[in-house]
C-alpha cells in the first residue's frame, strides 16, 4: 500500500531532500538545513528582526540538488522554495516553508510533506540575518569559518554582500547575505562522507521577495488550540487512468499540536498505517497565512468569496470559493493539472477536510485524487 501524507501521496522527489526539517533545534535555512550562525554568533538570539521583515513577507528561492550518479544515472533536480513569515511575536518569528516541483505539463505543483514550519529567533530567520551582527564580523579564515565581502548578483540586482563559509562534521555551508539589509541572497551546502567525498550538493538562490496580501489583518491563535491536542482525518486516494478501474487506497492522518504561541502554532502531521507511523511532517500555522491548519477569528468574520492571491513565481492562484454556514473553502490551482480544496469550520476556523487532484503522468493521463475529512 502506498504511504499517503496530507493531501498527497509522497513522491520520490529532490524536494524531500531539500526540506525535511523539524520544528526544533537551530534556525533553518530555506533548504531545510540548520543555520549554524546562531552557534557562532549567540548575540543573534537577542537581536531584533530587520525592519523590513513583516508578517506576510514571502521569499522565493530557486533550488537545485545534485546527489551524483547512481548505476550510471544522474540524480539531480530542481524546485522552488517559498518561505512565508506567518507571525511576528516579539523575539520570535514563525515561518512556513513550502516546496514546488514541475508537473508533467511543466507547471508547478506543491509537494505535500516536503515543507516545514519553524519558530526562529528574530535576529536570525530562514532568509535573513541581523545586518548589525553581520557588520561586526571581520573578514578572514580561521579554518572553520571564512568570511568574505564584495559585490554579488542576485535576483537581477547587484548587492554588496557578506559571505560566510562554515565547516562542520559531515557538511559544509555557505550563506551570502546582503550586507545592508541582512537578506539571504544565496545558500549552498555540501554533504561530505567520512572519506572527504561530496555526496550531495544543494544550491539555493534568491528569486523574488514580496508581501502576500490577505483579506484579513491581525488576530490571535484560536482559543481551542492547546499543546497535545490531536485531530484525526480519514479518506482515500485514487489513481484514475482512462480505460482502467480505479482502486482506492485508505488514508489516515493525524495532526498533533506541538506548540502554541499567541499568534501561531506548530503542528506535527503523521500518517499511521499497518507498517507503523510515517516520518513526522512539521507545519506552521499563523495569523497571516493562507492554507494553514486553522484560520484566526478575523478571517472568519469576512463573508466575501473570490480570488485572494496569485503567485507569479509558482503560477498558483488561491481563491475563496465558498463562505457560508457549511464552511469556508479555499481553492489552490495552477489552472491546468493541479487543484486543491481546503475546508475550514465556520465557527472555529479549524481545518475539517481537504480534496486534491493532480496529474501525475501525462502520457497515460493518470490523475491522483485524494480526499480526507475530520473524524475526531
Amino acid at each position: 500500500m502506498k504511504r499517503v501524507h496530507i493531501l498527497s501521496v509522497v513522491s520520490i522527489s529532490i524536494c524531500l531532500i531539500l526540506a525535511a526539517a523539524p520544528a526544533s533545534g537551530l534556525p533553518t535555512l530555506p533548504s531545510g538545513k540548520e543555520n549554524p550562525l546562531q552557534i557562532l554568533f549567540p548575540e543573534l538570539n537577542t537581536e531584533a528582526a530587520p525592519s523590513w521583515v513583516r508578517e506576510g513577507l514571502r521569499a522565493t528561492y530557486y533550488a537545485t540538488v545534485d546527489q551524483g550518479p547512481r548505476d550510471g544515472k544522474p540524480r539531480s533536480g530542481d524546485a522552488l522554495l517559498q518561505t512565508d513569515v506567518v507571525a511576528l511575536e516579539g523575539s520570535l518569528v514563525t515561518t512556513s516553508t513550502a516546496s514546488y516541483v514541475r508537473s508533467p505539463l511543466g507547471l508547478f505543483q506543491p509537494l505535500a510533506g516536503a515543507g516545514f514550519g519553524s519558530v526562529v529567533p528574530a535576529g536570525c530567520g530562514d532568509f535573513w540575518c541581523s545586518p548589525e551582527v553581520l557588520a561586526k564580523v571581520p573578514e578572514g579564515d580561521d579554518g572553520d569559518l571564512t568570511v568574505l565581502r564584495g559585490p554579488v548578483e542576485a535576483a537581477g540586482s547587484t548587492f554588496q554582500a557578506v559571505r560566510l563559509e562554515v565547516k562542520r562534521t559531515g557538511i559544509r555551508y555557505s550563506m551570502t547575505y546582503d550586507a545592508e539589509t541582512g537578506l539571504l541572497l544565496h545558500h549552498r551546502y555540501d554533504i561530505v562522507s567520512s572519506d572527504g567525498a561530496t555526496t550531495e550538493t544543494g544550491i539555493i538562490s534568491l528569486r523574488n521577495l514580496r508581501v502576500v496580501e490577505i483579506p484579513w489583518t491581525g488576530g490571535t491563535s484560536p482559543n481551542w488550540l492547546r499543546a497535545g491536542l490531536t485531530t484525526s482525518y480519514r479518506g482515500e486516494t485514487v489513481f484514475e487512468m482512462p480505460g482502467t478501474v480505479p482502486t482506492p487506497f485508505p488514508v489516515t492522518l493525524r495532526a498533533e499540536v506541538v506548540s502554541v504561541q499567541p499568534k501561531s502554532s506548530i503542528i506535527k502531521w503523521t500518517a499511521p498505517g499497518d507498517a507503523g507511523e510515517s516520518i513526522p511532517y512539521y507545519a506552521a500555522s499563523g495569523v497571516h497565512q493562507l492554507l494553514g491548519f486553522w484560520l484566526p477569528a478575523t478571517a472568519l468574520a469576512i463573508d466575501e468569496v473570490g480570488d485572494v492571491d496569485y503567485d507569479l513565481d509558482t503560477g498558483l492562484l488561491i481563491s475563496v470559493i465558498q463562505n457560508d454556514q457549511n464552511g469556508i473553502v479555499f481553492q489552490e490551482t495552477n489552472g491546468r493539472d493541479y487543484r486543491r480544496l481546503l475546508t475550514y469550520e465556520k465557527g472555529t476556523g479549524k481545518l475539517i477536510g481537504s480534496y486534491e487532484e493532480r496529474l501525475t503522468e501525462a502520457i497515460t493521463s493518470t490523475v491522483q485524487k485524494t480526499s480526507v475529512e475530520v473524524t475526531a
